[in-house]
């Protein structure tokens, strides 16, 4: 490797590297440079090489733009504060200039290279990024030639994910040590002001950077973006610390109240859910500080309570609720940080094969999919609500995907762009082992296939949100507003919409695709708006994919191989010693999905001894799983005796009652309090019964 030109003599300069981060409170690297006296460069980069990943789109451009105008104005003006006056940026956001933060269009490491020749870096601040492969390509080449200058590079923790983590189970420590440590303070008004006077002048210092931006760039004007993306949605939420702090305060004061109850539904969760994940992705705010501060208001909810018992209040489930889905996060980001190759393939390589075969990928499908034409009202009222606004609540959002794995048979990977395109608040962390654990190529996980005609009669029984991200079927009657192709002719007549071919009827199948009875009525699409008909038979596609999987998921290779999986990403400690002991949710694929069976027929021998009946022994020992055999047939046969009555000392006495009492009166006391932590995801679960997680699948611990 050639050496580089020597620096150039002069005083050496701190440079902050924005990234993920743009925000002033808790951010270490802006208060280090507040507190010291050494001249510095605030940092931002439109890196042509990010810009070109294809998961980039003109909103997050456009997101980012409205962070780094918020940024500036408080930092050229002194307001440690997010004040009202800041957020009211977006019209003019292309007319500001900047004044504090140098913005460039260039590499980073080309950047940081061209900075050092004209004046020595003493060291770089920024926070740790994980995110796809091309930026751990940058992060490494800038690394790299920083060990080569010799140039100190301090990348601080934002997320609680740990770099390099060499055991799975000790995540949740390190997690819990990050959240544990002081939140940064926010640099105060006196110590921006002596900041400013430390900032160098790029022109004025007399250094020249490669393609430096005065003013944010237009999505519009960047070459690296495909023509298509880059635009923006007009319905989406505005980006800045300013806004964030405005969505979390009201968050905590009102709209969280019901938050446990309002998430599912594509209704109620645009003002019931935190809205903070675009925020949360683009390092507007904190993730330390809004678990940190939720925690406060938690107390006093507590403290409220233990003041007025009788008071009853939704409040500390839906904030307990909340919690969970912070940690959940951290805990799917640290999946993409220890294995990046993620991205690129599954996690169990024995699904490699499937919906990767020659025929597999139906184009027709995908497009229909993209532009929420697939003739499945409620899934095509989610895509479309996703196209305008850029957001859409989580269970909808895994729906989407369930339908386009399973019923159309798509690959996760083919689908991952346009959703990450998508999403304002694209996560890569949580986007690529989401898409893997919705489509079943984990390994690990319960296979999750939406019913997404029931998904939409449960969460939008009305049709309200079908009706107003399609309007084609503004008119249709709540009756068939789910199945619009069932509606009989004279009636789409009536309404004015024409459903696939026209011809109305009952709905018959026949070889998996829709058909309908012949109609003397043929609507003239002149008259009337057109509307898909289903695209593909939801039950015998979801049978076919399910079949498919279970297939590959029964080989004793792939339970090898998903053992692997399960003890690189999975948090599984339940005890303190599991040498030598296989995971349990690795068994098989049904005791994941099912309670164990032994549990379950000593649960009912129970019943039936408090209500003076026994069950048949035989029975009862058949359903006892290998190696426990006789020992839990005494323990069965100890509790219906008749002939020589126990006390309820020598029941106590034996082992595997005593463990069942003590499984039970844990279930008791979790059903008290209508939750429980799932062990592999750390998602807290509102089912007090629930014997699988709601998020990843695996069974309850």
């Amino acid at each position: 490797m050639s050496k580089q030109p020597p620096a150039a003599a002069g005083t050496p300069i701190d440079v902050v590297w924005l990234k993920k981060d743009v925000r002033l409170h808790d951010h270490g690297p802006l208060l280090s440079i507040a507190q010291s006296n050494r001249q510095c460069i605030i940092l931002y980069l439109y890196e042509p090489d990010q810009l070109s990943e294809k998961t980039v789109h003109g909103s997050h451009v456009a997101f980012v733009n409205e962070g780094l105008v918020d940024l500036d104005l408080r930092l050229s003006s002194g307001n440690s504060e997010p004040t009202a006056t800041n957020s009211d940026i977006q019209g003019d956001i292309y007319e500001h200039k900047f004044q504090c933060i140098t913005v460039c269009h260039a590499g980073a490491a080309f950047t940081l290279r061209s900075i050092h020749k004209q004046r020595p870096i003493n060291q770089i601040l920024c926070h740790m990024e994980s995110s796809h492969l091309k930026s751990f390509a940058r992060d490494k080449a800038v690394r790299r030639w920083c060990r080569h200058e010799q140039i100190p590079i301090r990348e601080m923790n934002q997320t609680g994910v740990t770099r390099c983590l060499s055991d799975r189970d000790d995540f949740t420590t390190k997690f819990n040590k990050f959240l544990g440590q002081p939140i940064h303070a926010t640099p105060t008004k006196m110590q921006l002001d002596e900041l400013r006077a430390r900032l160098v002048k790029i022109e004025g210092d007399g250094i020249e950077l490669h393609g430096r931006c005065h003013s944010p760039m237009k999505p519009s004007d960047m070459q690296e973006i495909a023509s298509e993306f880059r635009c923006d949605r007009v319905q989406r939420q505005h980006g800045g610390e300013t806004k964030a702090m405005e969505y979390f305060r009201s968050f905590l004061s009102s709209r969280g109240a019901n938050y446990s109850t309002g998430i599912s539904s594509p209704n109620s969760s645009w003002t019931t859910g935190s809205r903070l994940s675009p925020y949360l992705t683009w390092g507007h705010i904190s993730l330390r500080y809004v678990i940190v501060i939720t925690k406060q208001k938690q107390e006093e909810l507590r403290a409220s309570k233990k003041k007025a018992p009788s008071t009853p209040s939704p409040w500390l489930r839906s904030l307990a609720s909340f919690q969970s889905r912070m940690h959940w996060r951290s805990h799917f980001i640290q999946k993409l940080e220890s294995q990046p190759s993620l991205e690129k393939q599954d996690q169990c390589l024995a699904f490699s094969h499937l919906r990767r075969q020659p025929d597999d990928f139906n184009e027709k499908y995908f497009e229909a999919w993209c532009q929420g034409r697939t003739g499945f009202p409620f899934v095509d009222a989610c895509m479309r609500s996703l196209i305008h606004t850029g957001w859409l609540n989580f269970r909808m959002r895994a729906m989407l995907v369930s339908f386009a794995t399973y019923n159309l048979w798509l690959d996760w990977k083919k689908i991952a762009g346009h959703l990450a395109r998508l999403f304002l608040d694209y996560e890569p962390g949580i986007h690529y082992p989401q898409l893997q654990m919705q489509a079943g190529t984990t390994g690990i996980n319960a296979m999750r296939v939406y019913n997404v005609t029931k998904q939409g009669k449960d969460q939008d029984p009305s049709g309200v949100f079908i009706k107003k991200y399609v309007p084609e079927l503004a008119t249709v009657p709540d009756e068939y507003i789910h199945e619009p192709h069932i509606m009989p002719a004279s009636l789409q007549k009536k309404c004015g919409v024409v459903i696939g071919d026209g011809k109305g009827g009952n709905e018959k199948k026949s070889k998996g695709i829709f058909q309908t009875e012949q109609s003397t009525t043929i609507l003239s699409t002149k008259e009337c708006i057109c509307y898909p008909s289903p695209i593909v038979d939801e039950k015998i596609t979801a049978k076919s994919a399910k079949d498919k999987l279970s297939a590959v998921r029964k080989q004793d290779s792939t339970k090898r191989e998903a053992e692997q999986v399960y003890l690189k990403h999975g948090s599984r400690r339940t005890n303190g010693d599991r040498d030598g002991a296989k995971p349990k949710a690795l068994n098989s694929a049904s005791k994941r999905v099912k309670v164990d069976s032994a549990q379950q027929s000593l649960m009912k021998s129970w019943s039936q001894s408090q209500n003076g009946g026994a069950p048949n022994e035989k029975q009862e020992q058949a359903k006892l799983p290998a190696g426990q055999t006789s020992d839990c047939a005494s323990d069965v046969k100890l509790l219906h005796s008749t002939e020589n009555p126990v006390s309820a000392s020598s029941i106590s006495k034996s082992p595997l009652i005593t463990s069942l009492f003590s499984k039970q009166n844990n279930a008791n006391k979790h059903a008290e309090q209508n939750e429980w932590n799932c062990k592999a995801c750390t998602f807290l679960n509102d089912k007090p019964l629930g014997l699988v997680c709601t998020m990843c699948g695996s069974v309850r611990a």
